[in-house]
Protein backbone atom coordinates (compact mmCIF):
# COMPACT_ATOMS: atom_id res chain seq x y z
CA UNK A 1 0.00 0.00 0.00
CA UNK A 2 1.10 3.75 -0.94
CA UNK A 3 1.72 5.26 2.58
CA UNK A 4 1.87 8.64 0.96
CA UNK A 5 -2.06 9.12 0.68
CA UNK A 6 -2.22 7.66 4.26
CA UNK A 7 0.38 10.58 5.65
CA UNK A 8 -1.81 13.16 3.59
CA UNK A 9 -5.12 12.47 5.37
CA UNK A 10 -3.52 12.07 8.56
CA UNK A 11 -1.88 15.70 8.34
CA UNK A 12 -5.29 17.06 6.59
CA UNK A 13 -7.04 15.82 10.05
CA UNK A 14 -4.67 17.16 11.77
CA UNK A 15 -5.01 20.52 10.13
CA UNK A 16 -8.51 20.68 10.57
CA UNK A 17 -7.89 19.99 14.45
CA UNK A 18 -5.94 22.90 14.59
CA UNK A 19 -7.89 25.33 12.93
CA UNK A 20 -11.18 24.27 15.29
CA UNK A 21 -9.08 24.61 18.52
CA UNK A 22 -7.59 28.36 17.05
CA UNK A 23 -11.32 28.97 16.69
CA UNK A 24 -12.87 27.54 20.08
CA UNK A 25 -9.80 27.95 22.45
CA UNK A 26 -10.79 31.79 22.46
CA UNK A 27 -14.27 31.90 22.99
CA UNK A 28 -14.20 29.53 25.98
CA UNK A 29 -11.70 32.01 27.47
CA UNK A 30 -14.03 34.49 27.02
CA UNK A 31 -17.69 32.52 27.85
CA UNK A 32 -19.62 33.55 30.53
CA UNK A 33 -21.42 31.10 33.55
CA UNK A 34 -24.53 31.05 31.22
CA UNK A 35 -22.37 29.22 28.19
CA UNK A 36 -21.96 25.75 29.63
CA UNK A 37 -23.42 22.80 27.28
CA UNK A 38 -26.62 22.06 26.69
CA UNK A 39 -27.19 19.23 29.47
CA UNK A 40 -26.56 21.85 31.82
CA UNK A 41 -30.07 21.80 33.66
CA UNK A 42 -29.48 25.50 34.03
CA UNK A 43 -30.18 26.21 30.35
CA UNK A 44 -32.83 26.93 28.39
CA UNK A 45 -34.85 27.85 31.27
CA UNK A 46 -37.14 31.10 30.67
CA UNK A 47 -37.60 31.95 33.95
CA UNK A 48 -33.94 32.57 34.57
CA UNK A 49 -33.88 33.96 31.46
CA UNK A 50 -35.85 36.63 32.29
CA UNK A 51 -34.49 37.18 35.68
CA UNK A 52 -30.96 37.71 33.58
CA UNK A 53 -32.89 40.48 31.46
CA UNK A 54 -34.18 42.56 33.81
CA UNK A 55 -32.37 45.24 35.79
CA UNK A 56 -30.84 45.24 39.38
CA UNK A 57 -33.43 45.76 42.24
CA UNK A 58 -32.94 49.12 43.84
CA UNK A 59 -31.22 49.74 46.43
CA UNK A 60 -28.82 52.67 47.53
CA UNK A 61 -25.82 50.83 49.51
CA UNK A 62 -25.06 54.77 50.74
CA UNK A 63 -28.70 55.27 52.23
CA UNK A 64 -28.01 54.49 56.36
CA UNK A 65 -32.08 53.71 56.73
CA UNK A 66 -31.90 51.25 53.29
CA UNK A 67 -28.99 49.64 54.73
CA UNK A 68 -30.17 48.33 58.04
CA UNK A 69 -33.23 47.53 57.02
CA UNK A 70 -30.81 45.18 54.79
CA UNK A 71 -28.90 43.55 57.62
CA UNK A 72 -31.12 43.99 60.44
CA UNK A 73 -32.74 40.16 59.69
CA UNK A 74 -28.93 38.59 59.64
CA UNK A 75 -27.26 40.26 62.67
CA UNK A 76 -28.01 37.81 65.16
CA UNK A 77 -27.01 34.76 62.54
CA UNK A 78 -23.86 36.45 61.67
CA UNK A 79 -22.60 36.72 65.50
CA UNK A 80 -21.25 33.40 65.47
CA UNK A 81 -18.47 34.93 62.78
CA UNK A 82 -17.04 37.59 65.18
CA UNK A 83 -13.84 36.07 66.65
CA UNK A 84 -13.49 34.61 63.26
CA UNK A 85 -13.38 38.39 62.04
CA UNK A 86 -11.72 39.71 64.98
CA UNK A 87 -8.12 37.09 64.50
CA UNK A 88 -7.87 38.40 61.23
CA UNK A 89 -8.87 42.31 61.81
CA UNK A 90 -6.23 42.01 64.54
CA UNK A 91 -3.90 42.01 61.94
CA UNK A 92 -4.56 45.01 59.68
CA UNK A 93 -1.70 47.35 60.58
CA UNK A 94 1.04 44.79 59.25
CA UNK A 95 -0.27 42.14 56.91
CA UNK A 96 -1.30 44.32 53.34
CA UNK A 97 0.40 46.65 51.59
CA UNK A 98 0.53 48.93 48.63
CA UNK A 99 0.72 46.60 46.17
CA UNK A 100 -1.10 43.44 47.86
CA UNK A 101 -4.21 42.17 46.56
CA UNK A 102 -7.02 41.53 49.36
CA UNK A 103 -8.69 37.97 49.04
CA UNK A 104 -12.17 38.97 50.61
CA UNK A 105 -14.50 35.55 50.84
CA UNK A 106 -15.55 31.99 52.47
CA UNK A 107 -13.71 29.01 52.75
CA UNK A 108 -11.80 28.72 49.61
CA UNK A 109 -9.91 31.53 49.76
CA UNK A 110 -9.72 30.69 53.63
CA UNK A 111 -7.85 27.06 52.29
CA UNK A 112 -6.48 27.81 49.54
CA UNK A 113 -2.58 27.58 51.37
CA UNK A 114 -1.02 27.47 47.78
CA UNK A 115 -2.19 30.88 47.20
CA UNK A 116 1.30 33.03 47.49
CA UNK A 117 2.67 30.03 45.02
CA UNK A 118 -0.09 29.35 42.55
CA UNK A 119 -0.35 33.96 41.89
CA UNK A 120 3.01 34.69 41.79
CA UNK A 121 4.10 37.55 41.68
CA UNK A 122 0.90 38.88 43.36
CA UNK A 123 1.12 39.57 46.80
CA UNK A 124 -2.09 38.56 48.74
CA UNK A 125 -3.50 39.52 51.79
CA UNK A 126 -6.43 36.94 52.70
CA UNK A 127 -9.28 38.16 54.60
CA UNK A 128 -11.71 35.29 54.53
CA UNK A 129 -13.65 32.80 57.11
CA UNK A 130 -15.80 29.19 56.74
CA UNK A 131 -19.02 29.32 55.79
CA UNK A 132 -19.12 33.22 54.64
CA UNK A 133 -22.21 34.51 53.25
CA UNK A 134 -22.59 38.13 51.30
CA UNK A 135 -25.32 38.73 54.28
CA UNK A 136 -22.64 38.35 56.74
CA UNK A 137 -19.57 39.90 55.15
CA UNK A 138 -22.00 42.76 54.67
CA UNK A 139 -21.75 42.97 58.54
CA UNK A 140 -18.15 42.14 59.17
CA UNK A 141 -16.23 44.12 56.06
CA UNK A 142 -15.83 47.18 57.74
CA UNK A 143 -13.85 45.64 60.73
CA UNK A 144 -12.24 42.99 58.12
CA UNK A 145 -10.71 46.10 55.58
CA UNK A 146 -10.31 48.86 58.57
CA UNK A 147 -6.27 50.09 58.44
CA UNK A 148 -5.94 47.86 55.81
CA UNK A 149 -3.78 48.89 52.76
CA UNK A 150 -4.35 47.10 49.54
CA UNK A 151 -4.33 47.73 45.96
CA UNK A 152 -7.10 45.77 44.44
CA UNK A 153 -10.12 42.99 46.10
CA UNK A 154 -11.24 40.28 44.85
CA UNK A 155 -14.22 38.81 46.07
CA UNK A 156 -15.43 35.19 46.38
CA UNK A 157 -18.72 33.70 48.15
CA UNK A 158 -20.00 30.35 47.52
CA UNK A 159 -22.68 29.96 50.24
CA UNK A 160 -25.75 32.03 49.64
CA UNK A 161 -27.44 28.99 48.25
CA UNK A 162 -26.84 25.84 48.86
CA UNK A 163 -29.82 24.04 48.97
CA UNK A 164 -31.37 24.76 52.57
CA UNK A 165 -34.88 26.65 52.03
CA UNK A 166 -34.23 28.48 55.46
CA UNK A 167 -30.89 29.44 55.03
CA UNK A 168 -30.29 30.51 51.35
CA UNK A 169 -30.18 34.22 50.05
CA UNK A 170 -32.50 34.72 47.17
CA UNK A 171 -30.43 36.40 43.77
CA UNK A 172 -31.85 39.97 44.61
CA UNK A 173 -30.95 40.15 48.12
CA UNK A 174 -27.57 38.42 47.62
CA UNK A 175 -27.24 41.68 44.73
CA UNK A 176 -28.06 44.45 47.45
CA UNK A 177 -25.49 43.06 50.26
CA UNK A 178 -22.68 42.81 47.41
CA UNK A 179 -23.46 46.48 46.46
CA UNK A 180 -23.31 47.18 50.29
CA UNK A 181 -20.05 45.42 50.35
CA UNK A 182 -18.65 46.95 47.24
CA UNK A 183 -19.34 50.34 48.55
CA UNK A 184 -17.92 49.47 52.11
CA UNK A 185 -14.47 48.84 49.92
CA UNK A 186 -14.80 51.90 48.52
CA UNK A 187 -14.85 53.96 51.49
CA UNK A 188 -11.94 52.35 52.54
CA UNK A 189 -10.45 52.69 49.04
CA UNK A 190 -12.36 54.95 46.33
CA UNK A 191 -10.23 53.90 43.58
CA UNK A 192 -9.39 50.14 44.23
CA UNK A 193 -10.57 48.03 41.15
CA UNK A 194 -13.29 45.09 42.54
CA UNK A 195 -13.26 41.59 41.59
CA UNK A 196 -16.12 39.63 41.78
CA UNK A 197 -15.81 35.96 40.90
CA UNK A 198 -18.45 33.82 40.02
CA UNK A 199 -19.80 31.21 42.47
CA UNK A 200 -18.04 27.95 41.50
CA UNK A 201 -20.27 24.75 39.75
CA UNK A 202 -19.27 21.94 42.74
CA UNK A 203 -20.47 18.28 42.68
CA UNK A 204 -21.84 18.71 45.93
CA UNK A 205 -23.73 21.44 45.38
CA UNK A 206 -24.72 20.73 41.24
CA UNK A 207 -28.40 20.15 41.69
CA UNK A 208 -29.02 24.07 42.72
CA UNK A 209 -26.78 25.20 40.16
CA UNK A 210 -29.70 27.33 37.84
CA UNK A 211 -30.38 29.08 41.24
CA UNK A 212 -26.36 29.97 41.25
CA UNK A 213 -26.67 31.27 38.04
CA UNK A 214 -29.27 33.43 38.62
CA UNK A 215 -27.29 34.80 41.72
CA UNK A 216 -23.94 34.61 38.60
CA UNK A 217 -26.13 36.76 36.37
CA UNK A 218 -27.25 38.89 39.23
CA UNK A 219 -22.95 39.63 39.70
CA UNK A 220 -22.31 40.21 36.36
CA UNK A 221 -24.71 42.71 36.05
CA UNK A 222 -22.97 44.90 38.82
CA UNK A 223 -20.08 44.48 37.36
CA UNK A 224 -21.53 45.91 34.03
CA UNK A 225 -22.93 48.86 35.79
CA UNK A 226 -20.33 49.97 38.46
CA UNK A 227 -16.95 52.02 37.05
CA UNK A 228 -14.09 49.56 38.28
CA UNK A 229 -15.97 46.63 38.94
CA UNK A 230 -15.07 43.58 37.06
CA UNK A 231 -16.80 39.90 36.75
CA UNK A 232 -15.00 36.90 36.69
CA UNK A 233 -17.07 34.02 35.12
CA UNK A 234 -15.19 30.31 35.71
CA UNK A 235 -17.74 27.84 35.22
CA UNK A 236 -16.32 27.10 31.77
CA UNK A 237 -12.99 26.23 32.95
CA UNK A 238 -14.87 23.75 35.84
CA UNK A 239 -17.56 22.10 33.81
CA UNK A 240 -17.21 19.00 31.27
CA UNK A 241 -18.48 18.62 27.96
CA UNK A 242 -21.95 17.45 29.45
CA UNK A 243 -22.56 20.68 31.50
CA UNK A 244 -21.00 18.49 34.76
CA UNK A 245 -18.97 19.59 37.43
CA UNK A 246 -15.39 18.38 36.66
CA UNK A 247 -14.94 15.85 40.11
CA UNK A 248 -11.12 15.72 39.17
CA UNK A 249 -10.87 19.15 40.36
CA UNK A 250 -12.33 19.11 43.64
CA UNK A 251 -11.50 17.74 46.90
CA UNK A 252 -13.31 14.72 48.54
CA UNK A 253 -16.22 16.80 50.12
CA UNK A 254 -17.02 17.53 46.63
CA UNK A 255 -17.22 20.96 47.34
CA UNK A 256 -13.40 22.78 47.67
CA UNK A 257 -11.02 22.63 44.77
CA UNK A 258 -7.81 20.62 45.29
CA UNK A 259 -4.20 21.80 44.17
CA UNK A 260 -5.03 21.54 40.05
CA UNK A 261 -8.67 23.06 40.73
CA UNK A 262 -6.75 26.03 42.64
CA UNK A 263 -4.11 26.66 39.65
CA UNK A 264 -6.82 26.37 37.09
CA UNK A 265 -8.41 29.19 39.27
CA UNK A 266 -5.10 30.69 39.46
CA UNK A 267 -4.63 31.15 35.94
CA UNK A 268 -8.48 32.63 35.33
CA UNK A 269 -8.12 35.54 38.18
CA UNK A 270 -4.24 36.12 36.47
CA UNK A 271 -5.84 36.43 33.27
CA UNK A 272 -8.72 38.53 34.36
CA UNK A 273 -6.51 41.00 36.67
CA UNK A 274 -4.09 41.82 33.50
CA UNK A 275 -6.83 42.32 31.22
CA UNK A 276 -8.46 45.09 33.67
CA UNK A 277 -5.36 46.52 34.33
Amino acid sequence: MDPEPTSRYRLTKLAILAVCLVAFFPQALRAQVTSAPSKNPAENNPAEESIADETLVAFNPHDPTAVEALLEPYRERSEKWQEDVAKLAAGNATDGGAQHVLFLGSSSFRLWDTIHEDLAPVKVVKRAYGGARFRDLAIYTPELIAGLRFSKAVIFIANDITGKENEDTDPETTSKLARLVIAQLRSEHPEVPIHLVAVTPTPVRYKHWPRIQVTNRMLRKIAETTPGVFYIPTAYAFLDRDGHPRAELFKEDRLHLNSIGYQIWARILLGAFETAD
